[in-house]
């Protein structure tokens, strides 16, 4: 299997993992704004706070289990090292893999929605507009008398 296969099979999984887990923290009434964006009510502290969250749980999922425990370590499958060295540094391999594989799982969610949002939507997902006020209709009695 190729380093780039795996990148993205590692990445997609993370992604989904991270997702399971923000639907589970959802049924939380207090951590329900950090994981749920709700597209009324804009929140950039909340997007930042969940933009934070989400990077360091995929993170922690693609440097630890991904490339630590589960061994999946791009360079020494690729063949890179330095000039003169036969292996790249374990540790090294082990923490750039995994953040490799956790931005892959960022741009891959990124990449997720934007098909979601434009697939299910007419109109290219323009909002329907959307008009509040008071009609007034009088009849003109001196035309029709």
């Amino acid at each position: 299997m190729s380093a780039i296969t795996v990148i993205l099979i590692a990445a997609f999984g993370i992604d989904r993992v991270v997702a399971g887990l923000f639907f589970l923290l959802s049924f939380s009434a207090e951590l329900r704004p950090l994981v749920i964006e709700d597209a009324a009510h804009r929140n950039w502290r909340a997007s930042r706070a969940r933009r934070l969250i989400y990077t360091l749980v995929a993170g922690y999922l693609g440097v630890v289990v991904v490339a630590g425990i589960l061994k999946v370590h791009l360079f020494e499958m690729t063949q890179i090292a330095a000039l003169g060295v036969p292996k790249p540094n374990p540790l090294l391999d082990t923490l750039l893999s995994g953040l490799i594989m956790a931005a892959g799982a960022d741009r891959l969610s990124e990449l997720v929605k934007s098909f979601g949002e434009s697939g299910g939507k007419k109109g290219g997902g323009e909002k329907p507009i959307e008009i509040t006020g008071k009609l007034v209709l009088e009849q003109n009695r001196s035309a029709g008398a």
